[in-house]
């Protein structure tokens, strides 16, 4: 059996559908364990760019069997919508390639109407992803097992009930438009129900018969609910224990792979301590087409910042690093890096040379330019984890994989 699970380690974006897309090749399984519609993971099929948000990344490589977690919140509306977005280029994955755990809570037009009134404050996506996490900790979500047995009418009228003083008081016209929606949300369930099922006999299963098998992380370390920059996070454990509470079934990883991007991006607020807010960061937005793949706004760019993944580092354990991006830094003649923080809390830098070489597809790490190799010489003994995977591109086969799992 080998195990293998693939974290953020930064606030998203770290290029982690690509080395997902990448390693599921080699996959017999693919589990997303958190997380919703507001992650983004960028793969390609052939020559096309194929953005998936709640499907996980091993959906596109033929035998791969794709399990969605109940650390997950599932908006059906959105996942019928992706699956027929992959129908129109020839990919159908049925119920025994991909499976909903019954135990999922749902994104329901609810949560969606009061995010949209209420979650601008901290720059949500605005997709109900911390409404349906906070109803599942107020014990009154709607889990997917309800398009099984029957309960489904019911226990989002007991939602709204829950909701109602609140949307009176901010929205009062709102009523039918919202029951419109729930009714188009009742109808994508009945697509959704053929998907739906308790995944945690198979996932043990699999790892009792020694197969291949990707657990897939969305958003980032620093995003964590307990660990991140509170109260700038996402709503999930997005830390390696949350593949553990988000399957139900304990897993052993041996290969812990942190997706670092070579520089730093964060989307929406919170704080950023090596934001660039000049020349060089609109630089770097231009060179790593820093757009959120879910929402199209702008990413925040800066330097790399290794004492906040140190951080992260010392709560998932990361094994390895998959380096992305480290072709956006071409060009630049100095590059700064955050390496601790001084008595005020602001970052100390070090500086170290930049290269003008095009790296774009470099084939080996002797083909990299000395001070290429001396910024990753540099990340790996400030981190004290070995860099495994190196893209140096967007394309699938400009990735260089230095320690495969399997």
């Amino acid at each position: 059996m080998t195990t293998c699970i693939v974290m953020g380690s930064q606030w998203g974006d770290e290029g982690k559908g690509k080395v997902v897309d990448l390693l599921a090749r080699g996959a017999d399984v693919v589990v997303r364990f958190q997380g919703g519609a507001n992650a983004g993971h960028t793969i390609w099929h052939g020559q096309r760019k194929v953005v998936l948000h709640q499907l996980p990344s091993g959906v596109l490589t033929p035998g791969c069997l794709n399990l969605v977690g109940n650390g997950s919140v599932v908006d059906p509306e959105r996942l019928v919508e992706e699956l027929a977005e992959l129908a129109a280029i020839g990919v159908r994955p049925g119920p025994d390639a991909l499976a909903v755990s019954s135990l999922a809570h749902l994104v329901t037009p609810i949560h969606k109407w009061v995010d949209g009134l209420a979650g601008g404050h901290i720059g949500t996506t605005g997709r109900g992803i911390g409404f349906a996490y906070a109803d599942k900790a107020r014990r009154v979500g709607v889990r997917a097992g309800a398009l099984l047995d029957g309960t489904l009418a019911t226990a989002i009228a007991q939602q709204l009930e829950q909701h109602q003083p609140w949307l009176d008081a901010h929205d009062p016209g709102a009523g039918p438009e919202l029951l419109r929606r729930i009714e188009l949300f009742t109808r994508a369930c009945d697509q959704l129900r053929p998907f739906v099922r308790d995944i945690r006999p198979e996932l043990h299963d699999a790892l009792q018969a020694g197969s291949n098998v990707l657990y897939e992380g969305a958003q980032g370390a620093l995003l964590d609910l307990d660990h991140g920059t509170y109260p700038f996070v996402t709503s999930s454990s997005t830390a390696i224990g949350g593949a553990l509470t988000g399957t139900g079934v304990y897993t052993p990883f041996e290969h812990r792979f942190a997706v670092v991007k070579a520089y730093t991006t964060r989307v929406g607020n919170g704080p950023f301590p090596t934001e660039l807010h000049g020349p060089i960061g609109e630089d770097l937005r231009a060179r790593g087409h820093e757009y959120g793949a879910t929402t199209g706004r702008p990413r925040r760019c800066g330097w790399l910042d290794l004492h906040l993944l140190r951080e992260a580092a010392r709560t998932s354990g990361y094994s390895g690093i998959a380096l992305t991006k480290l072709d956006c830094l071409s060009g630049l003649p100095e590059l700064r890096v955050a390496t601790g923080r001084d008595a005020d809390g602001q970052p100390v830098y070090a500086t170290l040379p930049g290269w003008s070489e095009d790296i774009l597809g470099a084939p080996s790490l002797e083909a990299l330019p000395a001070n290429a190799r001396a910024y990753l010489d540099f990340i790996t003994e400030q981190l004290g984890v070995p860099i495994s995977i190196l893209s140096t591109g967007p394309d699938r086969d400009q990735t260089l994989v230095l320690e495969a799992p399997w």
